[in-house]
C-alpha cells in the first residue's frame, strides 16, 4: 500500500508540472508521460499480487467435511497422545483400558498420556486448561471425550494451528461439518437409549410396569439416553413412569434416591438407570428392603459388577456401549492417520448390545482387563 501511495504521489506531481511547462518543454512532457504509465502499470501488477494473496489465503482454508490438519508419517520416534476423559469414572477406565492394550498387542511405539478433571463440574474449562498444557507440551496427537465439540471449539482450534490432530470420543453432541477434529469414535447415545427402551417392551409384553428412572447428571449425554429409552417404550401403556430422579451418576446417590422413590412409590417393580453404577447402588437399597423378587433393575454400560449382577440374578439386563472397544478404535485411527498416513473416516461408532441372563455367557470378558 506505501509503495502503491508514493506512485500515485509522483503521478500527481508530474501532472501538475506538466501544467506549467510551456511549448518548447515537449521532450520532458513525453518522458513524464512514460513514467506515469509505468506507474500505472507497476500499481495495476501490485494489486493484482495483492488479489492473488488474498485469493490464495482464501483457497487455503480448508472446506467443511475436511481437516484442518492433514495425515503424517511419524515412523522414527515415539508418538505422543494425550487422552482426556471427562472424568475418571468406570466406563473411561474402560475405554483407557482397551487403548492400552491395542498399543500392546499391535506393537505400537505410543506413549498414552491420560488426564482428567478433577472434578465433574466446570469440566469444559478443566479440560481446556488439559488441552492447552498438552499442546504446550508438543503431543503428536489428543483424544478427548466431552459433551459436545463445539463447546470446545477455541481449543480444538488452538490444536489445528499447533497442527496437532484431535480425536473425539464419546461425543453426543456433534458437528459432522466441524474440520477442527479428525474422527469422532465412540457409539451413539440416543440409540443406545433406544434399544434398552425396546428391549424392555418386548421384554414385559403386556405386563403391568410401574417405572422408577435414575438419572445421571442433567445435560446432553443424560437427555439423548433417556430421550431415546422414552422412545423406546413410546406407545406402551401398560408401562407407567411413576418416578424419575437425578443420582449423579454414582452408586452412592443411586441407593440413597432409590430408598427415597420406594418409600414414596411401594408398588414399583422396574428400576432403569442410565449407568450401570446408579442402578447397583438401588439394588442395595432394594436388597435392604427384601424387594428383590419384586422390583427388577436395568442398567447402561455394561460395568464389570453390572455383568456380576446379572449373572448373581440381582439385575436384569444392561447394555454395551463399546467403552472397551472405543478404546481400540482411538489407537486404530491414531495409527491409520498419525503413523501410517492415511485418512480415517469421519464418525466411527461402535454397535451397541444389549445383554441379560439369557446371553451373557456370550460377553467377550476381555473389556474387563
Amino acid at each position: 500500500m506505501k509503495r502503491r501511495l508514493a506512485l500515485l504521489l509522483a503521478a500527481a506531481t508530474t501532472i501538475s508540472l506538466m501544467g506549467c511547462a510551456t511549448s518548447n518543454q515537449k521532450p520532458a512532457e513525453t518522458t513524464t508521460a512514460a513514467q506515469t504509465q509505468e506507474a500505472k502499470a507497476e500499481t495495476e501488477q501490485t494489486e493484482k499480487a495483492e488479489g492473488a494473496k488474498e485469493t490464495e489465503s482464501q483457497e487455503a482454508e480448508p472446506e467443511n467435511g475436511e481437516y484442518a490438519v492433514q495425515p503424517r508419517s511419524i515412523k522414527d520416534r515415539t508418538l505422543k497422545v494425550g487422552l482426556i476423559p471427562v472424568t475418571m469414572n468406570t466406563a473411561y477406565t474402560m475405554t483407557i483400558n482397551g487403548a492400552k492394550k491395542q498399543i500392546e498387542d499391535k506393537g505400537l511405539d505410543i506413549e498414552l498420556l491420560v488426564q482428567a478433571p478433577a472434578s465433574n463440574t466446570s469440566t469444559i474449562t478443566e479440560q481446556g486448561n488439559i488441552m492447552e498444557s498438552m499442546i504446550q507440551q508438543g503431543v503428536d496427537a489428543i483424544a478427548l471425550a466431552t459433551e459436545s465439540d463445539n463447546s470446545m471449539l477455541p481449543y480444538l482450534r488452538a490444536a489445528a494451528e499447533a497442527d496437532i490432530p484431535v480425536f473425539l470420543f464419546n461425543m453426543t453432541e456433534l458437528d459432522k461439518d466441524n474440520i477442527y477434529y479428525v474422527s469422532s469414535i465412540g457409539y451413539d447415545q440416543y440409540n443406545a437409549g433406544l434399544e434398552i427402551g425396546k428391549y424392555v417392551a418386548e421384554h414385559y409384553g403386556d405386563k403391568e410396569v410401574k417405572l422408577a428412572i435414575l438419572e445421571g447428571y442433567a445435560g446432553i449425554v443424560n437427555t439423548m439416553r433417556i430421550d431415546g429409552f422414552k422412545e423406546g417404550i413410546q406407545g406402551k401403556d401398560n408401562i407407567q413412569i411413576v418416578a424419575s430422579q437425578t443420582a449423579d451418576w454414582t452408586r452412592e446417590k443411586g441407593q440413597s434416591v432409590t430408598e427415597s422413590i420406594l418409600t414414596s412409590n411401594p408398588d414399583i417393580n422396574l428400576i432403569f438407570g442410565d449407568y450401570d453404577e446408579m442402578v447397583l447402588g438401588g439394588l442395595v437399597s432394594i436388597k435392604e428392603r427384601g424387594l428383590l423378587d419384586q422390583i427388577d433393575t436395568i442398567g447402561y454400560g455394561c460395568t464389570k459388577d453390572g455383568v456380576a449382577a446379572i449373572e448373581n440374578n440381582e439385575m436384569t439386563a444392561t447394555i454395551d456401549v463399546g467403552e472397551y472397544g472405543t478404546g481400540i478404535d482411538i489407537i486404530d485411527a491414531v495409527n491409520d492417520f498419525c503413523i501410517e498416513g492415511k485418512s480415517v473416516e469421519k464418525v466411527i461408532n461402535r454397535p451397541s448390545k444389549v445383554y441379560d441372563k439369557n446371553n451373557i455367557g456370550e460377553l467377550d470378558r476381555v473389556i474387563f482387563e
